[in-house]
């Protein structure tokens, strides 16, 4: 079928239906409620079942594996403008250049554990896929080892950045069908996983807020804000008598999205790897420091910008979990297994071994932020934290957002990562996601960031912050 307008708002239509059911399903049905799984990606499963690679009931246009890699490029877009100022003071860096003594300390651990979570998630399933099963189990296309952490760490939207960039690069076709497949895992690990390590240590009393487990407030569970109390989803940022206001925040986000399509050949020309998420993000980034220097930033309203983000990553993640082909991932199924098990395992390793030392107090609430993080997205790693921390007297969400302007592993393994793994360049990145562990432990010796192990711990509370 050739592509028209008729043909991608069928296509759409027939998942915003799916998403609207799996959201209904969210909000009535207590088993779904209670593992806190998100609409689109039960809508996702739903299309999944049903839809061209399941029982083939519903059928979508031979463009739906497109929509996936589109609405990626819109989302990398979206996040420059939650990475970079688009106005000259810089919040979060000000409160860190002024943070001092034990706060500076706290703010630094969590940074410093963050880092190690993230590239041991990163480097032990590639170190596992590609100089064990790779070399003497079975042959794994180039990039498929990226796939692994981008998934977990990165979730659906960096996958399908990922998965896109290693089919570029190979032409290995089942690169997103994989990576959609790991970031499905790392969401359900993240969310079941997380749940059963909060009950576990509530009854290990390694909580310092909550002394047993309890649910989250309704809206959490049922997907609906409570009547008189829906928070605002932005700011108006220019009169609706000129333009409406949502539009002017869209076409922040359309207008470096359609210049990357446009120059993204031209560009290849020169870097020949070049994926068009990651042209699409450096363009957005030039476009806020314009914003910033010309004084215009002062008019974007950055929370109207990650809703439409987070409206295309609800898309992203239904048509990227209803496209996957099950032959591909049946073909490569013990990788999967094996090196999502490794992942996790790193994981648990960070959660329960090093995590205690690197925060000094709370150590679970801050280590079950960074867990929940780490298997997907933000938001996952913000639910954990807020069933075992429902007042944020913990201060995670405050420290984290501090440093995340300067979070070199998320750079790294974004800007560099499926293009280094997918050029056969492995031990490059290797070489310095391993440098950088080295840094970050040693860093945590000489800014005394390293602290007693829990198990010689009586209570969190005769600790001092």
């Amino acid at each position: 079928m050739d592509f028209s307008i008729e043909v991608l708002f069928l296509d759409l239509m027939k998942a915003a239906v799916l998403i609207f059911l799996g959201h209904m399903l969210r909000s009535k049905v207590k088993f779904l409620q209670n593992l806190y799984i998100p609409s689109s990606l039960i809508a996702g499963f739903i299309g999944l079942a049903i839809g061209p690679y399941g029982a083939n009931i519903l059928r979508f246009s031979s463009h739906m594996g497109n929509y996936t890699s589109a609405f990626m490029v819109i989302v990398f877009s979206a996040i420059a403008y939650g990475s970079f100022s688009v106005v000259k003071e810089e919040k979060r860096l000000g409160e860190l250049k002024e943070s001092k003594g034990e706060s500076l300390k706290r703010i630094l651990a969590l940074y410093v554990y963050r880092s190690i979570a993230s590239i041991l998630v990163y480097i032990v399933p590639i170190g596992v896929g590609v100089y064990i099963i790779d070399k003497f189990i079975m042959k794994l296309p180039e990039g498929f080892t990226i796939l692994v952490g981008g998934g977990f760490v990165g979730g659906h939207g960096t996958n399908a950045a990922f998965g896109s960039a290693v089919t570029e690069a190979t032409g290995w076709a089942g690169a997103t069908d994989v990576g959609m497949t790991f970031a499905t895992v790392g969401v359900l690990v993240g969310l079941i996983g997380g749940i059963i390590m909060i009950k576990n240590a509530t009854n290990k009393k390694y909580t310092s807020f909550v002394n047993r487990f309890d649910a989250l407030p309704e809206q959490f569970k049922t997907g609906w804000m409570p009547e008189n109390n829906e928070p605002e989803m932005g700011k108006e940022m220019v009169s609706p008598i000129a333009l409406d206001p949502l539009a002017w925040s869209f076409l922040m986000i359309i207008i470096p999205t359609g210049l990357a399509y446009a120059t993204i050949k031209y560009v290849r020309i020169y870097l020949a790897t070049m994926p068009t998420y990651l042209w699409a993000f450096l363009i957005a980034v030039a476009m806020t420091q314009l914003l910033k220097y010309s004084g215009i930033g002062k008019h974007v309203d950055k929370r109207s910008i990650s809703r439409i983000s987070g409206s295309a990553t609800d898309f992203l993640v239904f048509f990227g979990v209803a496209g996957i082909k099950i032959e591909i991932v049946m073909q490569f199924a013990m990788p999967i297994i094996v090196l999502s098990a490794m992942a996790l395992g790193s994981l648990l390793f960070c959660m329960y071994i090093i995590g205690p030392r690197l925060n000094n107090k709370y150590w679970f609430e801050r280590c079950i932020f960074v867990y929940g993080y780490c298997t997907g997205v933000y938001a996952i790693g913000l639910t954990l934290l807020r069933i075992c921390d429902p007042e944020g007297k913990s201060k995670t969400l405050e420290d984290a957002a501090v440093t995340s302007p300067i979070d070199f592993v998320e750079y790294y393994t974004l800007l560099l990562g499926p293009i280094l793994l997918s050029t056969g360049r492995v031990n490059t990145f290797m070489t310095v996601m391993v440098i950088t562990l080295v840094v970050s432990f040693i860093a945590a010796f000489v800014l005394k960031l390293w602290n007693v192990p829990q198990k010689e711990r009586i209570s969190d509370a005769e600790l001092e912050i």
